[in-house]
């Protein structure tokens, strides 16, 4: 199924509680982008990477392309529209430049699991995640309106036809939700890298 799919890093964020721009931070012998698009580049022909600081499009790997995101808004939902028009498929998967510990089978799961609806996306921590789902050019219509009124991603999937893979799901792929561990501040950036080399 993936390679009907597109997958989309997201990488605009202020990182605002993080001190510095958190999609150039290094990863490895890579930056964080680098590093969620490494994951990404061997399970789709082509991934976006979309921000408004062109420096987080260096080093990345040939499958990859960098999409200016040139609003003055700071909403995952501004990423997601971009991503969706710039598109060549009909779906994206989506996932966040701050999320290096991305499953690959997760992906696929996800990615599988969209056919017949509009959306999927994972549960876990009693939540849909936005930041790790699959959402069809269909969505785009709803997730205008909802950027137009600051409403958040999650509100989408009271809307549209979306698939929710149950915690139960994910656990028997991902059973300690490491595809959902985010970077928002310093002390999480050495949490998580201290998870990804237990």
């Amino acid at each position: 199924m993936t390679e009907a799919v597109t997958g989309v890093v997201l990488a605009g964020g202020r990182s605002s509680r993080f001190g510095s721009n958190k999609a150039v931070a290094p990863w490895g012998e890579n930056t964080l982008t680098g590093s969620t698009v490494s994951r990404l580049c061997g399970l789709f022909p082509r991934v976006l990477v979309v921000g408004k600081d062109p420096d987080v499009a260096r080093s990345l790997e040939d499958c990859a392309r960098f999409v200016q995101d040139d609003s003055e808004q700071h909403h995952p939902l501004v990423g997601i529209i971009a991503a969706l028009r710039e598109s060549e498929t009909d779906l994206v998967f989506v996932t966040a430049c701050d999320m290096p510990l991305v499953d690959r089978t997760l992906v696929r799961a996800v990615c599988d699991a969209v056919s017949g609806y509009e959306a999927a996306t994972a549960v876990w921590g009693g939540r849909p995640q936005p930041l790790f789902g699959v959402y069809s050019k269909q969505c785009l219509g709803v997730m205008r309106l909802l950027l137009r009124e600051k409403r958040p991603v999650r509100e989408l999937f009271d809307i549209i036809r979306t698939r929710f893979l149950s915690a139960d799901e994910i656990g028997a792929i991902d059973p300690g939700g490491r595809s959902f561990l985010d970077i928002d501040t310093q002390e999480d950036y050495l949490k998580v890298q201290k998870s990804a080399y237990a």
